[in-house]
């Protein structure tokens, strides 16, 4: 939102001094329209309005992203390697984060999009909260080194969980310089990850994954009844399941009453066979 204040003095030049030193700007950051020239009898009267620059229309931007969150936080713009950083600082900066900083990318990308699209502008912007984004950098590094070593050691390629460009960009840039391992994506969208490669060894074959205890074959596909058939000992009998805890035994000629509960009840008589599970409202006379 542009700011803008009218000033009358004596003449048009101390006026858009006064102005100036208002509004705190310099001269080229404000547009000037002279309302009066002044004169004998009459002073010199002008607007001063203060031009939004690129950083003031994304924080201005920011903020209102923030309030429609119900966030008391707010960003401020600066400039720093010549990117737009809006450094959101606050109480509830946190939220502003997100898990990972899923909040602060997404914030980021509308931003950029905004900027791009309504201001016809370029610049690199860069949405940061409480110094994350350097954080966030030092844990990756860090990862990738551990991951680097870990394939050189195991001799398998290593597979991280996907990440988004900006994350992706440095975990290539931290093991570009690296003598035991190499990195490339591998994916789309959503699903795009790393994959580390370690460097001047024979590769290890990947262990058969058949016979999983979660029921899945080899080729990622759940078992059918079918096909699981024997259990481990091949003899053709089918596990017996644990029993749910609504089957579970209670004392002989006692009675489970509730669902959840232990409350017995002691039964007109003792009768054979399994006891009976009655519901919450216990017997009822018909």
């Amino acid at each position: 939102m542009e700011k803008s204040v009218v000033v009358k003095a004596s003449s048009v030049d101390l006026a858009v001094e006064k102005a100036l030193a208002e509004l705190g700007a310099e001269r080229d950051r404000v547009q000037v329209e002279v309302l009066a020239k002044g004169g004998l009898f009459q002073r010199a009267e002008v607007r001063v309005t203060l031009k939004e620059t690129v950083a003031d229309a994304a924080a201005e931007f920011v903020n209102g992203v923030l309030s429609a969150m119900r966030l008391s936080s707010r960003a401020e713009a600066g400039e720093r390697g010549g990117e737009i950083v809006l450094d959101i600082e606050g109480q509830d900066s946190g939220a502003a984060i997100g898990y990972r900083g899923e909040v602060l990318d997404a914030i980021q990308f509308l931003t950029r999009t905004y900027i791009n699209q309504e201001k016809n502008s370029s610049a690199k912007i860069v949405v940061d909260c409480e110094n994350y984004r350097e954080k966030r950098r030092d844990t990756l590094v860090a990862l990738a080194n551990r991951l680097a070593e870990k394939a050189y050691r195991t001799r398998r390629k290593v597979s991280l969980e996907p990440m988004n460009p900006f994350e992706r960009r440095i975990i290539h840039s931290a093991l570009a310089d690296s003598e035991i391992a190499e990195t490339h994506s591998e994916g789309e969208d959503a699903a795009r990850h790393i994959v580390i490669v370690p460097k001047g060894v024979e590769l290890r074959e990947d262990r058969p994954r058949g016979n999983r205890r979660d029921g899945r074959r080899g080729d990622g596909r759940r078992e059918t009844r079918s096909e699981r058939g024997n259990d481990a000992k091949g003899d053709g009998r089918r596990r017996e399941r644990a029993p749910r805890a609504e089957e579970e035994e209670v004392p002989d000629g006692r009675e489970y009453r509730g669902y959840y509960t232990d409350d017995f009840v002691k039964a007109d008589a003792p009768k054979s066979g399994p006891p009976k599970f009655k519901s919450f409202g216990g017997n009822r006379k018909r």
